[in-house]
């Protein structure tokens, strides 16, 4: 019997209807994400291949770990520092794909009339995650792979091999185990809510290892053992397998390695009983549950009554698309926590360089906020063009609405009701920090100035009308990644607009050529763009 068949039914599923089901799975996946296809590439076959986005995960990702693993002489610490940026980096792949990736709320309405058993549905869902994040885990630990090979040979390379797989596995089991075990406890009513609840609880959770105090002076020297805070994490135990691979066998690197792996079967016992006996079933009953949601009308809600019209549609669907779309909800609250960690790390020494006294590249240390400031609004927007509600997009091409205004006040929803309330809050800690009210409000103008031209060059490069692109599998993560590349790139040349600071002179002409530049840009954009927007067509 052919060993595959014999393992998928060892695990209580139907070898036939679960390889039917995941080669349709995974067709499915390739040809209709939009992740994956080039732009203008059409239905052309040679072109759905996912290049741009395992390019950022081959080099921009997977180079600085490359090079990290070659930079620390001992294997064993190397391990034990670039698995968890690697389960970092798999977890933020799901949880920001949280909802094509594992719950896919569609399958059921498709499979709940064929005599598809729940086992091998799960199976079929593990199935698909695991190729997922095998193949993110794949490109993140080539390089590392290469740098291991040339250090220390082939079978320490083989080792690194085996702990990439392990700390992905693991990474997967973990993130559905949780999900799972939420769809078992929480009633469908308020599932959305605690789900956005808990992917701010694993956001934090998988960024941490990026927040322990591990010095780059401490990694260039000869540490026989990695930092006291990451010998907690199973991904240390996974790196045990490099020394054991080198032959250096020793009973406590034995041990980890054995629990590593236990805690894998441990894992896909817990996460096959859940998933196996009430994924469907509570699926179906999230579908189906149709009792009318409570009106809680806020009293004295956001004044917009002074907005413009397209405005005023845009922050109606932003709300209501929150309250009813998990997909959307998951994803906006994925962004929040990136934003306070990210201020943190950058106060954490309780000081930040004043832009006006350290000018240039000498307010180096502000790059994290300013990252925030650049690229989080961009992701944001990126949101507010996918919707499982795609097909109500349909009244924007049969009613006479100004479809360019309406395309540029997705950029203004973002600056109005997300950018200046950090902004505000930002102007605050600049303030604190810097020990000059002025200089923080003049830098919090520039920084709020660019970030909102920065919206506008994107609505003018790529136009498109609110949530009414489909999600796929893949398009949230290979957006997040794309804009933090962007954003990157750009913030590696800010410190040279900000020698304006030397004089005060500059200063108020480059605020001036700023705020002149952001009073224009909407017009500019609609100008711009409207050919190209009455072009559009449905996606329904």
């Amino acid at each position: 019997m052919n060993p595959l068949r014999r393992a998928v039914e060892a695990l209580g599923a139907d070898y036939a209807h679960w390889r039917v089901l995941t080669r349709v799975m995974l067709k499915t996946d390739l040809r209709s994400s939009s992740a994956v296809r080039t732009a203008g590439a059409g239905t052309k076959p040679g072109l759905t291949v996912p290049w741009r986005i395992a390019l950022v995960y081959l080099v921009v990702y997977g180079g600085p770990l490359a090079l990290l693993a070659a930079v620390v002489p001992n294997g064993y610490v190397a391990a034990s520092l670039v698995l968890p940026l690697i389960a970092m980096l798999v977890a933020m792949a799901i949880l920001v794909d949280f909802q094509s990736v594992v719950i896919s709320p569609g399958d059921y309405e498709i499979l709940a009339y064929q005599p598809v058993s729940s086992r091998t549905y799960f199976l079929v869902k593990l199935t698909s995650i695991l190729l997922y994040t095998g193949i993110i885990g794949a490109l993140l630990g080539s390089g590392s792979a290469v740098a291991f090979l040339w250090k220390f040979g082939l079978p320490v390379a083989l080792g690194w091999v085996a702990a990439v797989a392990g700390t992905v596995v693991w990474t997967s089991l973990v993130m559905v185990f949780a999900y799972t075990l939420v769809l078992r406890v929480v009633s469908p009513r308020r599932l959305p809510r605690v789900l956005g609840y808990l992917q701010i609880a694993l956001m934090m959770a998988a960024i941490l290892p990026i927040m322990l105090d591990v010095s780059v002076e401490s990694l260039l020297t000869n540490m026989r053992e990695p930092p006291a805070a990451l010998l907690l994490l199973p991904t240390t135990w996974f790196a045990n397998i490099l020394p054991l691979a080198a032959g250096r066998w020793s009973a406590t690197g034995v041990l980890a390695v054995v629990a590593a792996f236990a805690s894998i079967a441990g894992l896909l016992y817990f996460v096959g009983r859940r998933l196996s006996l009430s994924y469907a079933e509570r699926l179906g009953a999230l579908l189906s549950d149709s009792r009318p949601a409570r009106s809680r009308r806020a009293a004295g809600g956001f004044p917009t009554r002074w907005f413009p019209d397209e405005l005023k549609v845009v922050w109606t669907l932003v709300r209501a698309q929150f309250r009813s779309d998990m997909n959307f909800r998951m994803g906006v609250l994925a962004i929040l926590p990136l934003t306070f960690v990210y201020v943190l790390m950058a106060i954490e020494d309780g000081s930040l360089p004043d832009p006006f006294v350290h000018v240039g590249y000498g307010s180096d240390g502000l790059g994290l906020i300013h990252f925030v400031v650049v690229a989080m609004p961009l992701i944001l927007m990126e949101h507010l063009f996918r919707s499982e509600s795609y097909k109500a997009a349909w009244i924007f091409f049969s009613t006479p609405v100004d479809r360019a205004r309406l395309v540029g006040h997705v950029g203004s929803s973002v600056t109005i009701f997300f950018l200046l309330p950090y902004l505000a809050m930002l102007a605050g800690v600049f303030a604190w920090t810097f020990g000059n009210p002025w200089h923080a409000l003049v830098h919090v103008t520039v920084l709020g100035l660019l970030s909102h031209l920065s919206l506008r060059t994107v609505l003018l490069v790529a136009p498109r009308l609110p949530f009414s692109q489909p999600v796929r599998k893949g398009a949230r993560i290979g957006t997040f990644m794309g804009m933090v590349l962007v954003a990157i790139l750009a913030l590696a040349l800010l410190p040279l607009l900000l020698r304006v600071y030397a004089r005060p002179s500059w200063t108020v002409a480059a605020i001036a050529v700023l705020a002149g530049t952001a009073a224009l840009a909407p017009w500019a954009c609609r100008r711009a763009v409207r050919d190209r927007v009455e072009k559009l067509e449905f996606a329904g």
